[in-house]
């Protein structure tokens, strides 16, 4: 009776992991999720083709992939403008970290186009240093390298939180940081990047996922973690340097 338990859960654990392997792509095969220079590669050899950036016109705003199109799939309007694409046409759809674009892309091949995913979205497209286009109607607001190195050797002791105004854990955060900056006062440079305008950073760092908490005492970095943190554990990393 064991032996035959044991077979049950063994084939279960199976057909779970079967599964998990083909979720990439669809079962229509019209499309799949794939990596950044994938993605770049394909635009490249595709002669019929439509890049979709679904994020909000002030996301797209302030940069996006060359050649895109913005379609916001949070718009009333969505569902009117695809109505308007190619139907022959190959797509390419990305946001900003893979969320809003996975619910434009199933929605997408439900209607029979052939979709391609930007997995990670542009979170991961900068890490990579691909190129982005830069809207002239809007100038970037955000740090430079050379504006980052000066705010973290401002001060003593530097915490720089890199968050986007979009990011649910990152304004779960907010109040933890304006707590310690309070706190600490003149003892703490608090320095926030909005990775979505301070392009030239994310890539330098890589960044493919936030929040990241960075501190850095006397200029050297001492401590780097991305994910949410509670204020108990931001004030933990600070203390041997207060």
């Amino acid at each position: 009776m064991n032996k035959i338990k044991i077979s049950i859960v063994f084939g279960f654990l199976l057909l779970l992991f079967a599964c998990g392997a083909q979720n990439n792509k669809p079962i229509d095969g019209k499309g799949e999720k794939i990596d950044s220079k994938t993605f770049q590669a394909k635009i490249d050899s595709t002669i019929n083709h439509t890049v979709i950036d679904v994020r909000t016109a002030e996301e797209f705003s302030t940069s996006h992939i060359r050649e895109a199109i913005n379609i916001n799939i949070q718009s009333s309007e969505f569902d009117n403008k695809v109505a308007l694409l190619d139907k022959s046409s190959t797509l390419f759809v990305y946001c900003y970290s893979g969320g809003r674009s996975k619910t434009a892309s199933n929605a997408l091949r439900s209607l029979g186009f052939e979709v391609y995913e930007l997995d990670g979205g542009l979170l991961k497209w900068q890490s990579t240093g691909l190129p982005l286009e830069v809207s002239s109607k809007k100038p970037m607001t955000g740090y430079t390298m050379d504006t980052y190195k000066t705010a973290i050797n401002a001060h003593k002791l530097t915490l720089v939180d890199f968050y986007a105004p979009w990011c649910g854990p990152c304004k779960m955060m907010s109040p933890h940081i304006e707590s310690l900056r309070s706190k600490y006062g003149p003892n703490l440079s608090i320095v926030k990047v909005d990775t979505d305008k301070s392009i030239e950073v994310s890539q330098y760092f890589k960044i493919s996922a936030i929040p990241l908490i960075k501190i850095y005492n006397n200029g050297k970095e001492v401590y780097s973690k991305m994910g949410y943190h509670t204020e108990e554990a931001i004030e933990l990393a600070l203390k041997p340097y207060l």
